[in-house]
This record gives structure tokens, sequence and C-alpha cells, in this order.
């Protein structure tokens, strides 16, 4: 039995002898394998790369396997995690298939059946893809849902989403956080020609500066200790869409490497000798307003000109307030389906007046919310505002335009974030469940805020 040769596989166990030997019998299949004996390496691999199918042993020296399997459901949420354990019962596998495990083998293992297990997962998670680009071709429309309502504002930018779907240009998409900049990327490579292609995503802020060229490039065997050949997330992404998600975040040499591709369309790995021809779409987006970065030598003008083709601006939510009671239809329909509920009138004025400094993530999370602790056919999601409006000082307006003091919106965001934090227990995981952020974004947040060190592990508090 062969494996597919696009299958990417991390072994995770603390026996060398045996991840080795599996490794190399899973390797001479076909699939691309990764190695590891430890948590804290399991981790590294992961947020270096997304991987297909992860074989995870239970106790590993520096902690219990299970903690590897929300990182990798945070990395990459079509992950498949096969347990393999010494020590199998009943509570440990009732408590894997908790946290995200999806099948559950016992130690000693024969490698045919590691094999057709990984084969059996490999293939539900083809055909789960198969049914989520199928969902998102049959109705891209949805995708555009962020941008319902009659502002002209939203319907802008839905006439700016379908004129991107039509062609192959390169777009810059720029917004705040939690407006909707991901699924606008979403929404214009399932509603183009390429929907049937793959649609790869990479957050540049996620990568260390060591690891970025690695990433986007692929390494050959030999380019550092311990490398073995694999291809880069432009080599995967060949025929469809790259998505740079903060892209002003890419280090400055990176990004000279990046336009070289943009113009040449051709890769060569991290220690290789060979050009590799790519076909692919990319996409970016940034939070931040790239004229700084532009105007002080963090990003490079040639790149943002081959980039910035088509640009989507997406505006915050507080400039489009009238789409706020068609997007809490929206939202209800889409988290309660069936469920015969609405926002209560005397909330929606409440509602309307916050400045939603997390954007339609934030009003989509606060719903969802309120769904869950109410009973009855009226929602009263301001109460869930009231919280946030009182951890959050009152800012004064700017009234000079050249003023260097601190933008109001960022107080008012960062007030809320820390005021988040502390009230879930500083769990990074409750904390970007209530905000509706990714844990990504949380932490680089956090860090700059000064509450949470770059190296700090994935343990409470201050963690997971």
């Amino acid at each position: 039995m062969t494996l597919d040769p696009q299958m990417r596989l991390l072994i995770v166990d603390d026996e060398p002898l045996f991840r080795e030997s599996l490794g190399e019998d899973l390797a001479r299949d076909g699939a691309s394998v990764v190695t590891v004996g430890t948590v804290a390496d399991a981790c590294a691999a992961i947020q270096r790369a997304p991987f297909d199918i992860i074989l995870l042993d239970q106790r590993l020296p520096d902690g219990d396997g299970l903690a590897i399997v929300p990182v990798a459901l945070d990395a990459n949420d079509a992950v498949k995690v096969l347990l393999m354990t010494a020590f199998p019962s009943y509570d440990h596998a009732v408590q894997a298939l908790r946290v995200g495990v999806h099948d559950y083998l016992s130690k000693p293992v024969d490698v045919a059946e590691v094999r057709h297990a990984v084969n059996q997962l490999y293939h539900t998670a083809k055909l789960e893809r198969i049914a989520e680009v199928h969902r998102l071709t049959v109705s891209h429309d949805e995708a555009t849902a962020l941008f319902i309502g009659q502002s002209g504002r939203a319907q802008a930018i839905q006439g700016l989403i379908r004129r991107a779907q039509g062609t192959m240009a390169n777009v810059l998409i720029t917004g705040e956080t939690g407006s909707g900049k991901t699924l606008v990327a979403k929404a214009i490579h399932y509603g183009s020609p390429l929907s049937q292609r793959p649609f790869i995503s990479v957050n540049c802020a996620a990568l260390p500066e060591t690891l970025v060229e690695a990433e986007l490039f692929g390494v050959e065997k030999g380019a550092y200790t311990g490398a073995v050949p694999r291809r880069g997330l432009l080599e995967l992404a060949e025929g469809g869409t790259l998505f740079l998600d903060e892209i002003a975040e890419m280090p400055v040499a990176m990004q000279a490497k990046l336009l070289a591709v943009i113009e040449e369309r051709k890769v060569r790995r991290l220690g290789g000798e060979q050009d590799r021809f790519v076909n692919v779409r990319f996409l970016a987006a940034t939070n931040l307003l790239l004229q700084d970065a532009l105007a002080n030598g963090k990003f490079r003008r040639d790149l943002f000109y081959r980039l910035n083709v088509l640009t989507i601006d997406l505006p915050p939510l507080r400039e489009r307030r009238d789409d706020i009671p068609r997007l809490c239809e929206h939202f209800i329909r889409e988290l309660a389906p069936g469920r015969r509920v609405q926002v209560a009138a005397a909330d929606l004025p409440a509602l309307m007046q916050y400045d939603f400094p997390g954007n339609v993530r934030e009003l989509r999370n606060i719903l969802e919310r309120a769904l869950i602790l109410e009973d009855g056919p009226w929602l009263h999601p301001s109460r869930l505002l009231e919280a946030s409006a009182a951890a959050a000082p009152a800012a004064e307006p700017i009234r000079d335009a050249t003023a260097t003091h601190l933008n109001p919106l960022e107080t008012v965001m960062r007030e809320h974030i820390l005021a988040a934090y502390t009230q879930c227990g500083e769990n990074l995981t409750r904390t970007a469940q209530a905000l509706g952020l990714s844990l990504s974004t949380l932490r680089r947040k956090l860090v700059a805020y000064g509450r949470l060190s770059r190296n700090a592990s994935l343990g409470a508090p201050g963690g997971d």
C-alpha cells in the first residue's frame, strides 16, 4: 500500500528507534515525514508548517502528548491525530477523543496497521476538504455575509469582491483586526476559477524570522542539521492561491525574495540548486497602514506595487453601524439554525452605539455568547457589552490631526483585551474565544502590552 506523496506526517514518540523506523517505513511508502521526541519539539514543528496527520505518543519526557492536540488544531483545524500508547485504558480513550484525537491504537503497533489507519484518516480529510470546497463554491456569495446590509460601504465591498473573483490579479486586503480580511480572501479564491485548487494561508507574523524562508520556499536535505526534503508553502499552493496574512510583518530581506517569486514565477528551496516554477495567485492582508512602513523603509515599494494591483479596504464596523441589525439577523441564523430568536428591539440602539473594537468578529462572538446564555425568543446581547464598556476608559477625541498621543481606538482595544484576559483567569484559549480573536493575534497583542513574554509556554495562566 502506498501513501499519497502530498501527505505530510508528524511522528511524535520518545523512543528514537521506534519513531525513526516507523518514519522510514512511511516515507518509503511515499509520504513526507517529520519525527520528533518531545511536546516542545512537536509544537515547534506544528508552528513551522501544517501537517495532515499526526502520529502521537501519549507519555513524553516533557509532558502529556495530548497537550499537543489543541496546538495542532489551532494551527490547522483539518489535521487528523492518531494516538499510539502502551498504556491503553477506557478513560484515556475518552479523554483523547474529547480533546480532538481521531483514532486510537495500542502499542506495540504493526506498521501495516498504522499505514491503514493513516490512509483512512487522510481519505477522510480529503472528503472533508472536497465537501468544504463544494459548500464554498456552491454558495460562495455567503462569504460576503460580513458585508450584507444597506450601507454604501458594504455594497462597495461586495462589488470589489465580485471584481476580484473575476480576475487573477493580486489583491491587497486592508482593515482592522476582526473586519473580515481572511473571509474576503476565501471569498475571492472560492468564487474564482481557482476554487478547486489549493488555498494556502500563512500568517507572516506567526513565523519566526529565521524560519520564514524555509516555510515559504521549502528545504532540501542537508540545508541544516537534520533537514529533510520538503515542499514550501509556495509549492503547496501550486495552481491555486497563497494568502499572506499580516504581510507587513514579513522581514525586509524576505520581501525581496518574495518579490522575485512574483516576478519570475520560480522558487529555489533552502539549500537547493534547482529552480522550480510555480503558478500561484497572491492575496495579501494587513491591519496596518502600509504608508508608514513604506516611508520608514520597513516595507518595499516594489513589492507593495506588485501586491497592490487591486485594493480592498474593509471599513470598521463603527463606520457602518446601519448594517448591525442585518448582521445580527445573519449571525443568529448561522449560529442557531431553526431556533426562532431575535435581538430585542430595545437592545439594538446600544449595539449600534458601541464602537466594536473587535469589529464584526466581536459582534458575532457576543451574539454566540448570548445564544448560549439566554433562553426564550429575545436576546439581550447589550448586557454583554456593559463589562467591556466599564473597563474601557473614555478617550478624548483627537482635535489635532498631527497630535502624537495614542490613538483612542488603540487605548480602548488595549483595555478591552486586558480586561478580558484578567476575567478569563489569564487563560489564552478562553480569552481568544471570548474576544473572537485567533490565538496568534492574542499572543502578539499581549506581548506588545507587556503581559506575556515572547517565549511563554502554553500552560495556564498565560497559556492554554
